[in-house]
């Protein structure tokens, strides 16, 4: 018999039809974004060349302010880091799996060709966030650290780990203050926090699927915390609701107490997302039970965190997407995705679960369930070193140290968002040399926007894709002088200097360990991870021979 409380969103889309405003950038508000970020847009010859802007949340939160936010070139910036990693996704890896025989499609080709995207995005997404600070004018310069990431943790049977990302510790400025970092630095210069997903729904990008997109927050509060890269069970609610420890109640009571916060008497009225995984299947059976509902989705879960309880937002039965009721997911994604819906009003717990025997493939689905607290000893260290062992779970005040100080967060959508359904895939028009892309901004205020925008490549749209590629893309084809060469041309000019330093960081960083604006390079560390799959025997002669090039960016090696 069919379930009626228990549905697939991408046969049942949500829809909106909440307030929305518009404003449609004039030839003045143009001519002002591409001065303001000029040096950014020509990296890729581009300009932006229309943007309309739709505002569906406006109700402020009272709690905040922008701060240094208040910026608005640092404001934007991180809104075209993530529309621009969106493009060089939507252009160049998007659907890449598909294009193979169905006999080719491996589980090894496909995490390459997630890894290749997750390098793209956050390429591009490290770029932009450079440029804009390198060029802040005096008093104005601001210094950003990569605090939360995904991506490192190896996934046993699926993923060989250490993907490309914007690692924890890069740090994004000008380089007198790069140096200084970690010292006393200039009052003048503001430190702001970074956390970034830089692709969610990494799988569904190669298949071309629903709702994957970029991701990225930047704030002026301090991560005084760092979640271990292991799964995170969460209690996620579009409303406010009182702080309870859920090892104290049921899945119901949990319900019971969010509904409250909708004003529900009622928690039949609520639903629950969840990916769909047999470790959720439990928690959705006794949820289902009670009456409420548990939409899912294959790939994915931190935008459904972000709109959670968004009014105007529905599915077809006129339902809402209102909570998370101990879905279990990664501890990024939890990070990335809670401060906006803070910001939005809502609340958020989540309790550290061990990956290990989440993912064992000899357990019933009621075995995964029950199992998700028993720890390994190495996920046990992670939980001590981050100092969570005496608290069974954590809110984002455990993690930042003031949530409602100035920030915005942006998502650019690689493909059509079935979450938020103004939310567009990237579209190509080679004929015209034009790129469209959507991204969902909220920030510290509270506000709920979706940007727009189209750029037009002032040459063609083969060069400003030849533009935003990673520099691996060309060095993987090579060997020996060849490479040596070009890696050497690589360093001897500026703008590709830094490209190739932004790669390196981004592809080798769980090998690195970054000492302000030099590193450590941990050769062993090298090792095991090409013996584990996740890079290659290429991947040793780069390093290698960046080692012979560049001596100065290296302190030591082991």
């Amino acid at each position: 018999m069919p379930n009626r409380l228990r549905y697939d969103i991408a046969d049942r889309r949500l829809s909106y039809t909440g307030k929305q405003k518009e404003e449609v950038f004039n030839s003045d508000k143009l001519i002002e974004f591409n001065h303001r970020h000029m040096a950014v847009l020509s990296n890729y010859g581009l300009t932006l060349e229309s943007c309309t802007i739709a505002t569906l949340g406006d109700k402020l939160n009272q709690k905040s302010n922008l701060g240094a936010l208040r910026n608005r070139q640092v404001r934007q910036s991180v809104i075209l880091s993530a529309a621009l990693s969106a493009v060089v996704v939507g252009l160049h890896g998007r659907g890449s799996l598909m294009t193979y025989p169905k006999e080719e499609q491996t589980n090894d080709l496909a995490n390459n060709l997630k890894r290749a995207n997750d390098r793209s995005a956050a390429q591009i997404m490290a770029e932009v966030l450079q440029t804009t600070t390198e060029e802040l004018p005096r008093g104005e310069e601001i210094l950003i650290e990569s605090a939360i990431t995904e991506g490192v943790r190896v996934k046993p049977g699926k993923e060989a780990g250490g993907n490309p990302t914007i690692a924890v510790g890069a740090v994004f400025g000008k380089k007198e203050h790069r140096i200084q970092y970690g010292l006393e630095k200039s009052h003048q210069v503001t430190l702001l926090s970074m956390g970034n997903d830089v692709i969610d729904g990494t799988t569904k990008s190669v298949k071309g699927l629903h709702s994957s997109l970029t991701a990225l927050f930047v704030t002026e509060a301090n991560v005084k915390r760092h979640l271990p890269d292991i799964y995170v069970q969460r209690w996620m609610s579009g409303a406010y609701f009182e702080e309870f420890s859920p090892r104290d109640v049921s899945l119901y009571d949990a319900a019971k107490i969010m509904a409250k916060g909708f004003g529900y008497s009622n928690p039949e009225k609520l639903s629950a997302f969840f990916l769909d995984r047999p470790r959720h299947y439990p928690a959705m059976d006794a949820l289902n039970s009670e009456g409420i509902a548990t939409p899912f989705d294959k790939d994915g879960d931190l935008m459904p965190a972000v709109v959670l309880g968004l009014d105007g937002l529905n599915f077809s039965n006129d339902r809402g997407l209102h909570t998370m009721i101990g879905e279990i997911g990664g501890s990024a994604e939890w990070a990335v995705g809670v401060l906006p819906l803070v910001w939005r009003g809502g609340q958020a717990l989540g309790m550290l679960t061990s990956q290990s025997s989440l993912t064992r493939k000899d357990l019933s689905a009621e075995e995964l369930w029950k199992e998700r607290f028993h720890f390994t000893e190495e996920e046990f260290m992670q939980i001590q070193d981050a100092r969570f062992e005496r608290k069974p779970y954590f809110t984002i005040e455990d993690i930042i140290d003031d949530p409602f100080a100035g920030g915005i967060s942006a998502f650019g959508g690689i493909t059509d968002n079935y979450l938020m359904p103004m939310m567009k895939g990237v579209v190509a028009d080679p004929e015209n040399d034009r790129i469209s892309v959507s991204v969902l901004t909220v920030n510290s205020l509270g506000m709920v926007q979706c940007w727009q925008m189209t750029f037009k490549c002032r040459k063609s749209l083969k060069s400003t894709l030849d533009l935003m590629l990673s520099p691996k893309e060309e060095l993987v084809k090579l060997s020996g002088k060849d490479l040596e060469r070009r890696i050497g041309e690589m360093l001897q000019d500026e703008r590709a200097r830094q490209r190739y330093r932004i790669f390196f960081n981004g592809e080798y960083y769980p090998a690195l360990i970054p000492v302000r604006d030099r590193m450590v390079l941990l050769h062993r560390a090298v090792e095991t991870l090409i013996e584990r799959g996740a890079l290659g025997a290429i991947d040793r002669e780069i390093i290698g021979l960046t080692e012979k090039l560049a001596s100065g960016w290296f302190i030591n090696s082991d």
